[in-house]
């Protein structure tokens, strides 16, 4: 295999050059090596690596695209001025099975990349029940990844089929799954709305009232529902995800705002990201730092104007679940009808 030819940096793109290789180290957790990281995304020497971080060797646009494709950087940020554009990525979803297996290994991969850091944080400003608690249990995401193939994605494979246990592929259960799991590793603070259960109820009962679930189906996942709120319950009184957990890692707020959106603002050491909710379940991802400032400010408002009801808050906290509670119970009773 011919060596590939190394060019060296002109005086004018060094500068630009120095800015990504800082851009770069800012987001690789503090335990992975610089040099070590480039050489194997872009498949070259160690000594190679170290020729890229000095300038001392061009980094081509093909391996400015590998890095920035692995690591999400915003290359608006490195390459631009211009605080009124935001360079976002997303992963395709479209009529394919496949694609949606790329998605949830996707999520997987960012958040067990945000557990690399020691000083991490998630911030998920929840419409609805944020994404990761749908998977909580296999049969909850066996109707959730059901829902959304046939009903958001229009995958064909879906499309005359009703609802069964076992109809989503079992390795596209299990990585939904390690998402929730992984989830649970990582501090979070989320704001909810007395509405944020609501959509994951409508799905049900829409399915149950267009014959696509039956009643017993329908019964068995409204009680899995109630097992998911009976945990993050849990989680609300004691401020930890997990009863292992030697800190305060779970904090929840109840917000009188509209929210209009589910966003998610991650803090992973020096860097942070905004990821923005469209066509239902994806996501635009982008640590473009003014737009990650912006979505900062407007979450920590979101914040001060909500009611912490996690920890001490008894009261708050038993008045906003019960209302939830009885959501759940409203729907079951028409359900048995």
């Amino acid at each position: 295999m011919p060596v590939k030819k190394e060019k060296k940096v002109g005086k004018e793109n060094l500068l630009i050059q120095n800015h990504f290789i800082t851009k770069f180290k800012e987001i690789i957790p503090p335990s992975v090596g610089l040099a070590e990281e480039i050489a194997d995304v872009l498949d070259v020497s160690i000594d190679s690596a170290y020729r890229r971080i000095r300038g001392e060797t061009e980094l081509t646009i093909e391996e400015v695209y590998k890095i920035s494709k692995k690591y999400a950087i915003s290359l608006d940020e490195v390459f631009s001025n211009q605080n009124d554009t935001v360079t976002f990525s997303y992963t395709k979803l479209t009529d394919s099975e496949k694609n949606f297996e790329t998605y949830l290994l996707r999520i997987l991969s960012h958040l067990k990349a945000i557990n690399k850091f020691e000083d991490r944080k998630i911030y998920y400003v929840a419409e609805e029940i944020p994404i990761f608690y749908s998977f909580f249990s296999k049969k909850l995401t066996d109707f959730k990844l059901f829902y959304w193939q046939r009903s958001v994605l229009n995958i064909p494979t879906y499309q005359q089929q009703k609802f069964e246990w076992g109809i989503v592929p079992q390795n596209l259960i299990d990585i939904a799954h390690d998402v929730y799991k992984e989830y649970l590793t990582i501090p979070s603070s989320e704001i909810w709305t007395a509405e944020t259960v609501l959509t994951g109820l409508k799905q049900i009962q829409f399915y149950y009232d267009s014959g696509i679930v039956s009643s017993a189906h329908a019964t068995e996942l409204l009680s899995e529902y109630r097992l998911m709120i009976d945990l993050i319950l849990k989680n609300a009184e004691s401020s930890r995800k997990n009863i292992s957990d030697k800190s305060d890692t779970f904090s929840l707020y109840n917000s009188e705002v509209v929210l209009g959106t589910n966003c998610i603002y991650v803090v992973m050491g020096e860097t942070t990201y905004s990821y923005i909710s469209f066509n239902t379940m994806n996501s635009l991802t982008t640590n473009n730092p003014q737009f990650c400032e912006e979505t900062e400010h407007w979450v920590r408002n979101l914040e001060k104007k909500s009611t912490l009801i996690s920890g001490v808050s008894e009261k708050q906290r038993y008045q906003f679940f019960s209302g939830m509670y009885k959501n759940i119970d409203d729907c079951l009773a028409r359900v048995k009808g």
